[in-house]
């Protein structure tokens, strides 16, 4: 070795020296922060309004038909409020007449229970206007009902006699009553409250004398329309059984009333 290079070896090692003091003066390097994990927005959720429910309309409830008016066939009454006269039992039908309060009328048949009310078939008895024949007329409902007995009132003059009435909205049996002279049948038949428009109902009618064999005197049926009739003289004058005491038996599912009458000569 030459004496150049060993003159620079002490001068070396102090160089390495002083780098590697550099570099545990200057600790160890900052580590990279650590990445923060993403952060996801979530929406937050946006309260909803239940839906209000819409009442269903509340039934209006039938009227009570125990508080409809009883009056007998031949029954004097007067209205108590104007009424109308209608051409037949309901609401529907042509107004014949309108009635003031206090008008007289004869019940001529009735009730029939048909479009809520009760109806009763009368004729005029009232000598001031509006003059009329018959027509039907709604009683209302107790204690308010549209008219009321008129015990003071007298019936018109050359009037049927009235024998008996009945009326009802099922199968039913009546009497005796008295058939004698020239009898008739007032009847009438309508689709009862309880069946819906479009509905049919039906009546069987049969006459038996005490001991004897029944007769049908009618076999009908009624839908929308109310069905009114009667039963002429003639008819007992071909069943000459059916006189003295006699029996009725309804089958029906209608509402129905039937009144004997003896016709004036």
């Amino acid at each position: 070795m030459t004496r150049q290079s060993t003159r620079w070896r002490p001068i070396a090692s102090l160089l390495l020296l002083s780098v590697v003091l550099a570099g545990c003066l200057a600790g160890p390097s900052e580590p990279a922060s650590p990445a923060l994990p993403s952060v996801s927005s979530v929406p937050t959720p946006t309260p909803t309004t239940e839906p209000t429910p819409t009442p269903s309309a509340t039934p209006e409830p039938a009227p009570d038909q125990a508080k409809v008016p009883v009056f007998q066939a031949g029954a004097m009454a007067a209205t108590r409020t104007t009424v109308r006269l209608r051409d037949l039992p309901g609401t529907q039908w042509g107004v014949a007449a309108l009635l003031p309060s206090g008008a007289v009328v004869q019940v001529v048949l009735g009730p029939i229970r048909t479009g809520r009310f009760g109806w009763y078939l009368v004729r005029d008895a009232d000598p001031a206007k509006p003059p009329f024949n018959e027509g039907w007329l709604a009683a209302g409902f107790a204690p308010d009902a549209f008219i009321a007995p008129d015990p003071s009132a007298r019936p018109p003059a050359n009037g049927p006699a009235f024998v008996a009435g009945y009326a009802g909205v099922t199968d039913a049996d009546f009497g005796p009553f008295r058939v004698e002279g020239n009898t008739a049948l007032r009847w009438a038949l309508a689709l009862p409250i309880a069946k819906p428009a479009g509905s049919i109902c039906h009546f069987t009618g049969t006459l038996t004398p005490a001991g004897g064999k029944a007769v049908i005197f009618l076999r009908t049926s009624a839908s929308d329309a109310p069905a009114p009739g009667t039963v002429q003289p003639s008819f007992f004058a071909q069943h000459p059984t059916l006189r003295g005491d006699l029996f009725l038996h309804v089958d029906s599912d209608c509402s129905w009333a039937v009144s004997v009458v003896r016709l004036p000569l």
